[in-house]
């Protein structure tokens, strides 16, 4: 190969990696990159669990998925007074069902365990008229004949989820599959259709009733045929992938092209 031939061929490569690169910058959707669902901190009986998998508008190439979420935390708050109505052990305690105050003065104590709600829930049980009773988890007496700590240990709240999957349809919505009580904090379902497109939920309850918000409603697309086709066209990671593999390939044949070029 002549050196003018093998200078050609190389610019060629360069102005085609070049091309390519503006190319898949500029069609990567950028407004669109994944980010951090937002969360409310504040719900009025507790904020919706947080969602792991699958992610919004997730195209599945098989007809069952196993849905994930993180476990939801619950409140408490561990309070003890001696005869004359002094605190002396104020505690605000999340996920723990025991704690030990520092060391007390010798007398008489009255200790009480509050349940908080579920994480971001805005309860307020010391502004409950005349029902006080539902949040109060415990409540002990003591007498300390000296100078000592006190332990307590309470029953959880315990938490349950529950998941709604909806198929939409050209004019509506339909609930096809809910599912309640779920110790885990995962799902499987396998009856999905392919071709179709579904939404997905999930929410918590605690073991006093109380429902939290459900998550937003995540998009899901059950499709084996299109699956590859929306994999190399709709995602917008595939040509940074290529344009790895590019870049090597160039890479490596300009490296070729030179000791050519040196040779002759």
């Amino acid at each position: 190969m002549s050196s003018r031939s093998v200078i050609w061929v190389r610019d060629a490569l360069v102005i085609t990696l070049s091309i390519y690169v503006v190319f898949s910058i500029a069609m990567a959707p950028w407004n669109n990159l994944k980010t951090e669902e937002t969360l409310s901190t504040t719900c009025e009986t507790g904020c919706a669990p947080v969602i792991n998998y699958p992610e919004d508008g997730y195209y599945h190439y098989k007809d069952s998925i196993v849905f994930e979420w993180n476990s939801v935390s619950v409140g408490y708050r561990f309070t003890v007074l001696n005869s004359t109505g002094h605190v002396f052990h104020d505690e605000n305690l999340t996920d723990v069902t025991t704690s030990t105050t520092n060391r007390l003065p010798a007398g008489n104590y009255t200790s009480f365990v509050y349940y908080k709600g579920m994480v971001g829930s805005l309860f307020d049980y010391e502004k409950i008229e005349g029902d006080v009773v539902p949040y109060l988890r415990l409540t002990e007496e003591h007498y300390l004949a000296s100078s000592s700590k006190i332990t307590l240990i309470w029953e959880p709240v315990e938490i349950t989820y529950g998941i709604e999957i909806r198929e939409h349809k050209t004019t509506e919505i339909q609930i096809v599959h809910q599912a309640e009580g779920l110790a885990q904090t995962s799902y499987e379902f396998k009856e999905f259709d392919n071709g179709k497109t579904y939404s997905w939920s999930v929410y918590a309850v605690d073991s006093m009733g109380f429902v939290s918000e459900s998550s937003n409603a995540r998009e899901l697309n059950i499709d084996t045929t299109k699956f590859l086709a929306y994999e190399l066209f709709n995602n917008w990671e595939v040509p940074f992938i290529l344009l790895g593999i590019l870049m090597v390939v160039a890479l490596q044949a300009g490296v070729f092209l030179a000791k050519e070029e040196t040779n002759d």
